[in-house]
């Protein structure tokens, strides 16, 4: 089946054009609620509420963009407002004078190759709102000011998160960088 025949399909409420879009965009789809869930569980769960949210959506589809983007927006945009309704209190730090701050990573931390699990870990580190801010930014591209409107908080507010989430990812990875050597040394 081409691309074209299955959102047809999926329009139309055919099943197998429905499972066919599943398959083929389920790695994306899962990728994308790993980062922004906080279990695996949840990632599942949310996923499949996206997924239906895809297929609600599939005749808005404008075949201008690439489906895959179009699929990725609805998917960051499900978890986000599944973030907003889950979280018991809103995290809120106005910072009125930010400044970008460099970050600088020891040599022996950018040497590491940081598997998928473990990046998902050490963000999992972080406070919630950063880490959603950071997934936003770092990993799906958006800008502080678009952040700032999904998000409801401020630019500066989104800066902010990005610059913490950056100082602790260092702090994490310099940390797993030191352990790793450790242990390296206790083995030889």
């Amino acid at each position: 089946m081409t691309e074209h025949e299955i959102i047809q399909g999926c329009i139309e409420n055919d099943r197998r054009c429905q499972n066919a879009l599943y398959e083929k965009y389920y790695p994306l789809m899962t990728s994308i609620a790993l980062r922004y869930a906080s279990n695996e569980e949840e990632a599942m769960q949310s996923m499949n509420f996206g997924f239906l949210k895809v297929l609600r959506g599939i005749s808005k589809y404008k075949t201008e963009f690439a489906l895959a983007t179009w699929i990725r927006n609805v998917m960051v945009n499900h978890m986000i407002d599944e973030f907003r309704k889950n979280v018991a209190y809103k995290e809120r730090i106005q910072v009125s004078d930010h400044q970008e701050w460099e970050v600088r990573y020891d040599d022996q931390v950018l040497n590491k190759k940081w598997e998928e699990d473990e990046l998902r870990a050490m963000l999992r580190q972080l406070p919630t709102v950063t880490e959603k801010v950071f997934n936003l930014y770092a990993i799906d591209g958006y800008k502080h000011r678009e952040i700032a409107e999904i998000m409801k908080i401020s630019a500066g507010t989104s800066k902010w998160h990005v610059s913490e989430a950056r100082k602790r990812l260092q702090s994490i990875m310099a940390e797993r960088a030191k352990n790793e050597k450790k242990r390296v040394e206790l083995t030889r």
